[in-house]
């Protein structure tokens, strides 16, 4: 695929229900999709393809027909639009949950991702007392380079009764993180611990890609049924969710295989923070379950990004929180990631990694602003909700 220049990242608008706007999704990237997925499937980062599509076959598409058959009609709209395998569809779903075993396989101890940091605003701490949520985004910088990232805005079939919502995501996949049009909103961190596992031998056990779990949490009609949804539902990876609603609330849950581990923003600040390490009182208190990220720089980026905050604090808005990503404490492996100069590979444990998406959710407002690559160098779109079918292709 050739490397694209363009200075945003595509908005994709479907509407219809599940396998329609699927299938509208995938013929709209197309292009996008099949890159993504032949690097996945050739690249060498992941297990080979015959051996992943088998541990699809055997623990991912049970669960999805069991707990949610609406993703799974959607991706195989998408696979047909796309004219790719539905597994094809699944690993992209999966990818977070591959790229973790094939690091357990290889035994990697070295370089693990530095994946995003998140941060939540809640009234207290804004000017105007909007609720803001949003996450630098850093991954392999290839998603930016050639331009397999887009922002996908779903418009539900009314019988659904699903709000619209955003994600922001990779071509293929249903989301990464959102915000629905009734105030909810969820970014999301890698976390590794102990209690990860790829049992191939146990043809049993049936699981939710992690990816998945956040558009369930998005198309919930309220707070508290989005938050028994995502929890409730069987997971084998580990993960960090940052979930909001526009009503005041925010909660920070460090899923694992089998525990979630809660915090909150503080009452007096109403401000939180978080990278790829768990951080939360009731991990530390408890002794099922350690911490398998190795120590680098998440260590130190959920901290700059408060200090950012708080400096700004009582008066954070969209702006000013924007710019709370821009730190560049311990360049270029910082809160703003970025790819080192040629010959300066061994500034940063991750070299080919950079951010390559910053995304800021006003819940209040309903407004998106999305930056492609880092936030200290790139240009920022703000988009609303189109609710004129009309209008789908003015952007």
């Amino acid at each position: 695929m050739t490397a694209n220049v363009k200075e945003s990242y595509d908005h994709i608008i479907v509407r219809g229900n599940p396998f329609t706007r699927g299938h509208s999704y995938g013929q709209q990237t197309k292009e996008k999709i099949v890159s993504n997925i032949n690097y996945y499937k050739t690249s060498g980062v992941l297990p080979d393809w015959p051996q992943v599509c088998d541990y699809i076959n055997n623990h991912y598409m049970k669960a999805l027909e069991k707990h949610y058959p609406l993703g799974l009609n959607e991706m195989k709209g998408i696979a047909i639009g796309a004219n790719v395998s539905l597994e094809e569809i699944v690993l992209l779903n999966a990818r977070y949950e591959m790229l973790i075993w094939s690091r357990l396989l290889r035994r990697t101890n070295s370089k693990w991702p530095q994946e995003c940091t998140g941060a939540v605003c809640l009234s207290k701490a804004t000017k105007s007392g909007d609720i803001l949520i949003g996450q630098n985004w850093d991954i392999h910088s290839r998603l930016m380079d050639n331009d397999i990232i887009v922002l996908l805005e779903v418009h539900p079939d009314p019988e659904e009764n699903i709000a619209p919502y955003f994600m922001l995501t990779e071509a293929g996949q249903l989301g990464r993180s959102g915000m629905n049009a009734n105030g909810l909103g969820i970014i999301a961190m890698g976390l590794f611990s102990s209690q990860d596992h790829f049992d191939e031998s146990d043809k049993t056990g049936q699981y939710i890609p992690i990816t998945l779990l956040r558009r369930i949490f998005i198309e919930a009609p309220t707070f508290a049924v989005a938050l028994k949804r995502m929890t409730s539902l069987p997971r084998h990876v580990s993960c960090n969710m940052m979930v909001a609603t526009a009503e005041g609330e925010a909660i920070n849950i460090e899923l694992t295989p089998h525990n979630c581990f809660i915090s909150y923003p503080p009452l007096e600040t109403d401000v939180y923070t978080h990278s790829n390490h768990f951080k939360s009182s009731a991990f530390m208190d408890n002794q099922s379950v350690k911490d398998s990220f190795k120590i680098g720089s998440t260590h130190f980026r959920d901290r700059q990004l408060e200090r950012e905050l708080m400096n700004r604090w009582p008066n954070i808005d969209d702006h000013s929180f924007i710019d709370s990503f821009k730190n560049h404490l311990g360049f270029p492996e910082s809160l703003c990631l970025h790819i080192p100069d040629k010959g300066k590979e061994y500034t940063s444990t991750s070299p080919k990694e950079c951010t390559v998406a910053n995304i800021v959710y006003n819940l209040t407002t309903k407004t998106v602003r999305l930056c492609k690559g880092q936030p200290c160098l790139g240009n920022y779109r703000k988009y609303q909700f189109n609710y004129n079918v009309n209008k789908d292709n003015e952007d």
